[in-house]
């Protein structure tokens, strides 16, 4: 592990300047989006095995939480987009950091499982296949958003339910790109919190902000279009995220085929 050219300390530089990003613990999740704990609590009532899924998992925390206060009563999985985004390894460092795992033993229960891919191009797992979809911090990185929140119901059990931290306005950012998800009908603004009322979907108040909370929405996105999005940060160097923007087509139209731009 000491590598003479120095190459390990500078990776474990970067994992620790980055540790209180992306290893955001359940604590945090509660601030941000409600936690999952009660969720988990509440299914476990009526099924052996829970199926779990962060989606954004960075460096672990919460997953590795999970596993320690569960074990194999749940079947933890988390999605980050590239494998130095968070990796087995990282979890393993992660969990022993926190107290989460025993350097030298066996690990009782297995790591979660990561997969790595832009969710903006679909999530990859079944139809049906989570009783707790959660994300934290990574909403605003998401491109195509309506299409992430379409998959992830698409992926939720009929009893499912998802919480993704995702306030609907940014106070930080200048008006023009604070609301990061922009839907136009007929040449008016639709308000997002709007359009998810219809499919039973709502922004619920968190501690800090709002969090978005749905179970199965079938249609939901299906009349949307995807405009544009903008990467804010090539505008300034000091904003963070995409703002994405849809227009409403017509009733019997479905925009979902259609190919988003890139």
């Amino acid at each position: 592990m000491n590598d003479p050219n120095g190459v390990f300390m500078m990776r474990e530089n970067h994992y620790q300047a980055k540790l209180p990003f992306r290893a955001r613990n359940h604590a945090d999740l509660v601030r941000l989006a409600g936690g999952v704990f009660d969720d988990v609590d509440e299914r476990l009532r009526r099924k052996g095995v829970v199926r779990v899924l962060e989606l954004g998992c960075g460096y672990g925390g919460v997953l590795l939480e999970l596993r320690h206060r569960y074990g194999a009563r749940v079947e933890l999985h988390g999605i980050n987009r590239h494998h130095g985004d968070g990796n087995v390894e990282i979890f393993l460092r992660t969990g022993i950091d926190r107290g989460l795992i025993v350097p030298g033993l066996p690990l009782a229960d297995p790591l979660p499982t990561i997969s790595y891919a832009d969710v903006a191009d679909g999530l990859p797992y079944a139809d049906d296949s989570f009783d707790v979809v959660y994300s934290q911090v990574a909403w605003l990185y998401f491109g195509n958003k309506v299409a992430v929140l379409s998959e992830v119901s698409r992926i939720l059990t009929n009893d499912g339910i998802a919480k993704i931290d995702a306030d609907e306005l940014r106070p930080a950012l200048p008006p023009e790109y604070g609301r990061l998800v922009e839907i136009w009908e007929d040449g008016k603004l639709l308000p997002f919190s709007r359009y998810l009322r219809q499919f039973d979907m709502q922004l619920a108040p968190a501690p800090e902000g709002e969090y978005l909370r749905f179970g199965k929405a079938p249609h939901f996105g299906a009349d949307l279009e995807l405009v544009l999005q903008i990467d804010l940060s090539r505008i300034s160097p000091n904003w963070d995220g995409v703002k994405c923007v849809y227009r409403r087509v017509p009733a019997g139209v479905d925009a979902s085929a259609r190919t988003a731009p890139r």
